[in-house]
């Protein structure tokens, strides 16, 4: 330590009266003390080792006076802001040892009476803007008796001139609301205050004259595409369509719709600007432009109508990309790569075409194998996505522009070689989706397709009969629903909330006609079969809910909510299970992303000791918590707390007088186990944020193991050899 210095330890905000908390005030100091990790500076620690670790701890916050100094005069500033116009803060350091290098600040804050509003007035002489405020934003409110707040009065500023510029005020700017503060004629510490709708000038000749405020409507739309090439200066092709004006090059093959369906604004509509925003959202989510540009002009300087120009520059028809990465997680050691092809445009109406080529080799360690490569997966698929529903008749203005319409046609083939089997998964499908808002969307899934050829499996791995129908020869034929809410927003927002719920029937409709119609050959256990195969029959639902609570930039709690149920039934015969799904369409727990304390694969169903390499069942409960901080700069930290376990549900054999917990009492949920049966975890994770991506490590530490005889259940946590690293990229939630 600096001889005559002191290091930072502490500040204290001490508020005498009502009105204000610290934590608002917290921000604004200037020095905030070292980063702590469990009470502990240990990124002060890293660079006292000095060398290169100076670079990645962080330098010790010594106190400075004249920081201090400034804190407190942008607190007071702040008060004076907020009402409190008598406020005052003086700071204090306070010496926490002998020694006297370790201090506490102290800003010690005094509001006074704050001043509050008298009355509210509006000064306006525009028809128009009255016609608004009466007719479609409605007149702001500002009560008596409420804070003479300048933060909240400059929100309202930017509220009023926002919801104007969405209802046709084009050149509409906070700068043309002003607000008069009388506390001469009003009672002490009161405040009249009249709010200004200034006219806005107009350049006439050599002067300027000003004119009241009105709103523009939109005469006509240029969509202007540009040449790929830049030597290439071609005259533009003009075309109208549905009322737009198209100048399209020689070079540019697009049908006028790609643009016309993206574009959420029209001739003959007042400006919006939130209409602009969608539409340059609308024409990036396309991926056929490398370059977006909206502009709007006035026909003259006194009109009340706009010209809009957009102006689009294509991407290349064709693209290739590459991809490789490892995987380094619990029970897994991998390293994977793909290779796509795309073709933009293919038919003309921004149909995209892709091929891709995937491949993965991996080491499964869950039973101990520790040589090589183990696992092979290669496959390959072609898909092609259409900016608009794939349907047979032309929906052409049928749908509002802003649900984005999706249609997404596939078809792939895996093929898969680990050491407990070897097959093959044919996979077709037809989906559609679209946007209710930018915070609700929706997907069906006309049509799931996937046949699956088993070529062998190991007899071990084959030991029980539910892995045994898992890995058979299957055919799924399947429908799903998704709604998908999402509240999350880059920006900073106090907390957020995301929801997915899903449907999924299988086995349905046309396959049980068939059935009945030819008559399909079944198997000893009375199993219908199409193609040499059984087909699948369940229906399954999903609710996944996460919660999130942002405290400030720096710390956040994520909650979790996770429920999966899956219904065999029919065709999805089983001796001892009753009926069983097919391996893809049951669940698993433990891993990176959901118990963390547990490596994937290895808890459940319910109590039994899973025994087995693979272990899933078609219930699955999680719940999880997580406190996120940041330690210093781009390193994050987490502390997590996980619950959850999958389960079978009892249900009657079909040609006996048997249940399923007459055979596997311990793999069931009930209402007297299901506490029990809940595996328990904790830990903490450290984070590495790169800003378009996030690599993590979090160590799992188990505090109630579900599988563990009854009274050995609950494990220390102190008993390292059970804790668990669970690599990973992302946040698990």
């Amino acid at each position: 330590m600096p001889d005559g210095q002191a290091l930072l330890k502490k500040n204290t905000i001490q508020i005498k009266e009502k009105g204000v908390e610290s934590a608002e005030l917290e921000p604004i100091i200037k020095q905030q003390p070292n980063t702590r990790l469990l009470f502990l500076p240990l990124s002060l620690y890293v660079y006292n080792w000095g060398g290169l670790f100076k670079k990645i701890g962080e330098a010790p916050v010594l106190y400075n006076e004249s920081e201090a100094y400034r804190s407190s005069q942008q607190m007071q500033l702040y008060l004076f802001n907020k009402g409190f116009f008598s406020a005052q803060v003086v700071h204090e350091k306070k010496f926490k040892n002998k020694r006297q290098n370790k201090v506490e600040v102290i800003y010690r804050v005094t509001l006074n009476e704050p001043y509050t509003v008298y009355d509210f007035s509006i000064n306006n002489s525009s028809e128009a803007i009255d016609s608004m405020f009466a007719n479609v934003v409605g007149y702001p409110t500002i009560k008596p008796g409420s804070l003479l707040d300048v933060n909240s009065l400059d929100q309202l500023r930017e509220k009023i001139s926002r919801d104007f510029r969405n209802n046709g005020f084009y050149d509409f700017t906070k700068d043309f609301i002003t607000f008069d503060i009388d506390t001469i004629s009003t009672p002490p510490r009161q405040a009249s205050l009249r709010m200004n709708i200034l006219p806005k000038p107009i350049k006439d000749g050599d002067s300027v004259r000003y004119v009241s405020l009105y709103p523009y409507k939109i005469q006509n739309v240029q969509i202007h595409l540009l040449p790929r090439r830049a030597e290439l200066r071609t005259s533009p092709t003009e075309i109208k369509h549905r009322g737009y004006d198209l100048y399209i090059y020689q070079d540019n093959i697009f049908h006028p719709r790609v643009f016309t369906d993206a574009i959420e604004f029209q001739p003959g509509m007042y400006y919006s600007e939130n209409r602009v925003r969608e539409t340059f959202r609308h024409l990036n989510n396309l991926k056929l432009f490398t370059g977006t540009e909206i502009n709007f002009r006035p026909k003259d300087p006194l009109s009340d109508l706009l010209t809009a120009e957009i102006r689009l520059s294509p991407e290349s028809r064709q693209g290739i990309s590459l991809s490789a990465e490892g995987s380094i997680s619990s029970g897994q050691r991998g390293v994977s790569g793909s290779v796509s092809w795309l073709n933009r445009n293919t038919f003309g109406k921004g149909e995209i075409f892709s091929l891709s080529l995937t491949g993965l080799l991996e080491v499964q360690l869950s039973q101990g194998q520790t040589g090589g490569f183990n696992t092979l997966e290669i496959g390959a698929e072609a898909a092609i996505t259409f900016p608009r529903f794939l349907l047979p008749f032309n929906t052409e203005g049928l749908l509002p522009k802003r649900m984005e319409p999706r249609s997404r046609l596939s078809t792939g083939i895996i093929r898969q070689q680990r050491f407990q089997f070897d097959r093959v998964v044919y996979r077709a499908g037809l989906n559609y989706q679209w946007k209710e808002s930018t915070q609700k969307t929706h997907q069906i899934d006309l049509l799931e397709l996937n046949y699956i050829r088993l070529f062998k499996i190991d007899p071990d791995f084959a030991q029980s009969a539910f892995l045994l129908f898992g890995f058979r020869d299957n055919f799924i034929a399947a429908s799903r629903y998704t709604y998908t809410y999402n509240s999350q927003k880059p920006s900073y927002q106090p907390k957020a909330l995301f929801f997915r719920g899903l449907i999924e029937l299988a086995g349905t409709g046309f396959l049980p006609l068939i059935d009945a119609l030819f008559d399909l050959p079944t198997d000893a256990n009375n199993v219908s079969k199409l193609f040499g195969v059984a087909y699948a029959q369940y229906v399954k639902f999903e609710a996944d809910i996460r919660r999130y609570y942002y405290f400030n930039k720096n710390n956040s709690l994520a909650l979790r909510l996770f429920a999966g149920y899956t219904r065999p039934y029919g065709n999805s015969f089983d001796t001892t299970y009753a009926f069983q799904a097919p391996f893809e369409k049951r669940y698993f727990i433990g891993g990176a992303n959901d118990l963390r304390a547990f490596r994937a694969f290895s808890i459940g169903p319910g109590t039994s000791p899973a025994s087995l390499p693979i272990n899933t069942a078609p219930i699955k409960l999680l719940t999880s918590l997580e406190y996120r901080f940041t330690v210093y700069k781009a390193f994050k930290s987490a502390l997590f707390l996980d619950a959850g376990n999958i389960f079978y549900e009892n249900l009657p054999i079909r040609g006996t007088d048997k249940m399923v917990k007459d055979y596997h009492p311990d793999q069931i949920i009930t209402t007297n186990n299901f506490f029990s049966s809940l595996a328990l975890g904790t830990g903490v994770g450290l984070r590495y944020d790169f800003d378009f991506f996030i690599i993590r490590v979090d160590v799992g530490i188990p505090l109630y193991n579900p599988a563990f005889a009854s009274g050995e259940r609950w494990i220390s946590p102190t008993e390292v050899k059970y804790w668990v690293f669970q690599p990973g990229l992302g946040f698990p939630f």
